[in-house]
């Protein structure tokens, strides 16, 4: 899967990847934390592949095809910037094929109706909390030099900052409809997608830190990602209750 053989190197080998891949490497961290936004949807969708049932996942293949796009896109902007390399190509390529394909899948099963609305009232305030800090980390790194002087980075490799926010985006559109539903059933695999990004980035803003690279970014990544990690973990083992 796509989104695992790209977050697997991103994550545990970030700087020697995105040197290979023709990029600086300046900010490991940043692409750490899209390394751990696409495990997330690896994951996610594995288990719900093995299920076979489309209702679980229906709301994990919708965030795919944002992400899908938002990375198009930003892949586009690095070859109007004259950003022309073989690892843009690629991602170019892939998210092409994978917008497609999961575009055709959620129009083929449009029409679903989540179930009853069953869960608890502070589970609904943390899925708040966090599409609201998925759209966040999503958007900024849109704007690479703004985001990456205000959060204490470079920002030299524009184009792994807007992958990486395109993750975190398709995260808050996620959230999004999550949100409409509020149906323990449609909520589960989005968690555990949720879990796995934030567990991982909350342990990669652990070792930033410890290595004395304590940026506002780190701060606010470790503050945040450890908080829903501990939050969606309640969600999980509590069925949403």
């Amino acid at each position: 899967m796509g989104s695992i053989a790209l977050g697997l190197p991103l994550y545990f080998f970030a700087r020697p990847f995105a040197r290979f891949g023709g990029f600086s490497g300046d900010d490991p961290f940043i692409y750490e934390l899209g390394g751990a936004a696409l495990l997330g949807y690896g994951v996610a969708l594995a288990i719900g592949a093995r299920r076979a049932e489309w209702e679980p996942m229906r709301f994990n293949v919708l965030a795919t095809y944002v992400f899908s796009v938002v990375a198009f896109f930003a892949g586009f902007i690095a070859l109007a910037s004259s950003v022309l390399n073989g690892a843009v190509m690629l991602v170019m390529l892939w998210s092409v094929i994978v917008a497609y394909s999961t575009g055709r899948v959620v129009v083929a099963h449009r029409g679903v109706r989540a179930g009853p609305r069953d869960v608890a009232g502070w589970v609904a305030a943390v899925l708040v909390l966090a599409t609201i800090s998925a759209a966040v980390f999503g958007l900024g790194p849109q704007a690479p030099q703004p985001f990456a002087a205000l959060m204490g980075y470079r920002g030299s490799d524009e184009f792994l900052y807007r992958l990486s926010g395109a993750a975190c985006f398709g995260y808050a559109a996620m959230g999004v409809v999550e949100l409409r539903s509020l149906h323990w059933d449609d909520l589960r695999l989005p968690n555990v997608m949720a879990l796995v990004f934030n567990g991982l980035a909350f342990l990669a803003a652990v070792f930033e830190i410890i290595a004395g690279r304590m940026t506002l970014l780190a701060v606010l990544v470790a503050l945040a990602a450890g908080f829903f990690t501990f939050a969606i973990t309640m969600i999980l083992v509590r069925r949403g209750r």
